[in-house]
């Protein structure tokens, strides 16, 4: 009986609008993402930096590790992926983007996914850069590693932190 009280209560208080007019709470709701000021995506972009820079390094460790221990370098890099990707991911749940919803497997899985376009793009442009272009694996590395980081932080905001 309370609930119906309140209902009414509620409904009674309403102020008419005019057809087609979006109640003001609902209009906040529906622009909040378009809305987004520039700073913020700068400082998650900052922060993406840090945490691929933080993968990066467990990355290569788990793989000179594996390395040392006398695993194939194949099993090594694989190895030094998925720990790469665990981090990326616990960092960018906890603080690139702070208070998201991406807590599901298939968040992850989207994430994961992300991931393995990005290992296949770097795959394909060192290729490119080697091979065709001539250039030493150490040089081509590093710029290929940043398109690839903007690959995975456009891609991953989109599909999985802000869907």
């Amino acid at each position: 009986m309370k609930a119906e009280n309140r209902c009414c209560d509620v409904l009674a208080t309403a102020q008419p609008r005019a057809p087609g007019a979006m109640d003001p709470a609902d209009a906040a709701a529906a622009t909040e993402p378009a809305a987004m000021p520039r700073r913020d995506l700068l400082l998650e972009l900052r922060r993406y930096i840090v945490v691929g820079g933080l993968a990066f390094v467990v990355d290569w460790a788990v793989l000179r590790l594996g390395i040392g221990l006398g695993a194939r370098y194949l099993l090594a890099t694989a190895l030094g992926f998925v720990a790469g990707l665990l981090l990326n991911y616990a960092l960018s749940v906890t603080w690139v983007w702070r208070g998201t919803r991406a807590t599901a497997w298939r968040d992850f899985a989207v994430f994961t996914l992300i991931g393995i376009g990005g290992l296949l793009l770097t795959e394909g442009l060192m290729r490119l850069a080697v091979e065709t272009g001539g250039l030493a694996a150490p040089v081509a590395k590093p710029p290929i590693a940043g398109l690839v980081l903007l690959w995975n932080f456009g891609l991953r905001r989109i599909f999985v932190f802000f869907r």
